[in-house]
């Protein structure tokens, strides 16, 4: 069953903000100013320091607010709130709104209606922000998806079959950079606790991925969504940190997991080693060699010799 649903799904609209006071109000009436009218809004604060709270109390009352949330202390995680906002979610579909993040009137008109039984995932282009909303650029790029990080040429309106995307696409890039930019089917989110667990940077990478594993999803190439960069996003001060190479080698595996064969076997052991030895230097991969083995032994025996020769070149 592929047919259009009948009737508009209730959206349920997750505000997660931490001191973004001066993008807050602008954030939360560009999603009361929805075209589409059929959803909740859900405000949470993880124990901001600015004046956060100021502002999400002037909507106290409004007739889209559901929930208004304060931790009492932060939980130090974002997939924390998430799932705080998912156990208050009434929505079929969810729509994670970042706080420092703007979205298009029509962002939930046009996304819902590409609604069908069979979607799990519906996600739009984003275009780069600055921290005056001014047009900027993200990795060399001025919106996302981009050709330039894909692997092959894809293009995502003719709904790609979501195995091949996520094995050829999806491994070393996520391609839905900003949580903003999508929609998803309440029913069909994976473990939240798995992933704050075991993700600082990465996390929102892996919950597509899972996402993708068990149904199909939809692209709509129009900057419906506004991702803002500014210094205090999280990417901004992690990306050169070895960590996230962890993250990343649990993610490829996972993939190679869920779906293995020969070539995707020896294409992901030596994209793993690759980047480990090139994109870090040897004074920030310092004593982290044995934990990079206990990633690439899952791929083989060729894999960790491959791993020690690269340690002898590289050191």
């Amino acid at each position: 069953m592929t047919g259009k649903e009948s009737s508009p799904p209730l959206v349920s609209v997750i505000i997660p903000n931490y001191n973004h006071a001066p993008y807050l109000k602008e954030r939360i009436e560009s999603v009361l100013n929805q075209s589409y009218s059929n959803f909740e809004v859900i405000l949470l604060d993880d124990c901001s320091t600015d004046t956060s709270r100021v502002i999400i109390e002037s909507y106290r009352g409004h007739e889209k607010i559901s929930h208004i949330e304060y931790n009492p202390t932060n939980s130090g995680s974002t997939f924390k709130q998430w799932q705080k906002g998912l156990n208050l979610a009434k929505g079929e579909w969810i729509w994670i709104a970042e706080s420092d993040d703007l979205a298009h009137p029509e962002f939930l008109g046009k996304l819902t209606s590409e609604i069908t039984p069979d979607c799990a995932l519906i996600f739009c282009r984003s275009k780069i922000i600055n921290e005056l909303g001014e047009p900027d650029s993200y990795l060399g790029c001025k919106h996302f998806p981009n050709n330039k990080y894909f692997n092959e040429i894809v293009d995502l309106t003719k709904e790609p079959d979501p195995i091949q995307f996520l094995t050829v696409e999806m491994y070393n890039f996520n391609h839905i950079v900003n949580a903003s930019s999508a929609i998803f089917r309440k029913k069909e989110v994976p473990d939240l606790d798995y992933i704050s667990t075991n993700f600082k940077l990465c996390g929102d990478w892996m919950f597509w991925i899972q996402i993708m594993d068990k149904a199909k999803f939809k692209f709509i190439d129009q900057d419906l969504n506004f991702f803002r960069t500014h210094g205090s996003s999280v990417r901004s001060v992690s990306d050169k940190r070895v960590f996230a190479f962890f993250e990343n080698a649990l993610i490829t595996r996972y993939i190679y997991s869920k779906h293995t064969n020969k070539s995707l076997k020896k294409k992901y052991y030596h994209y793993l080693i690759y980047i480990y030895f090139n994109r870090y230097d040897k004074t920030v991969r310092k004593g982290t060699f044995i934990k990079f083995l206990e990633q690439i032994y899952h791929f083989g025996l060729r894999a960790i010799i491959e791993s020690f020769r690269q340690k002898l070149k590289h050191g």
